[in-house]
């Protein structure tokens, strides 16, 4: 069964809130195909706000609506062992 756009925009605000809360860095693809390897800032109800850490908009702050958000992942750094 698929779910509705508000049951999505909710789960990925619900998501985006337990990044801040956890200080982890987030991978974000809009609706246009961006990709965002950010910080997440602020979660508001009808947008997100979030700081570039990597790429062509590294130190950037970005605003998006939550309706042209797709997608929102937990971003994996390769990590190496020391």
């Amino acid at each position: 069964m698929e779910d509705s756009l508000k049951d999505k925009v909710d789960r990925m605000k619900a998501k985006a809130e337990l990044f801040i809360k956890e200080d982890i860095r987030a991978f974000i693809v809009d609706t246009d195909e961006t990709y965002y390897f950010c910080d997440i800032l602020l979660v508001g109800d009808n947008h997100i706000t979030f700081q570039d850490f990597s790429g062509k908009r590294k130190g950037e702050k970005t605003r998006l609506l939550w309706l042209d958000v797709k997608d929102i992942e937990e971003y994996e750094e390769d990590r190496k062992d020391d």
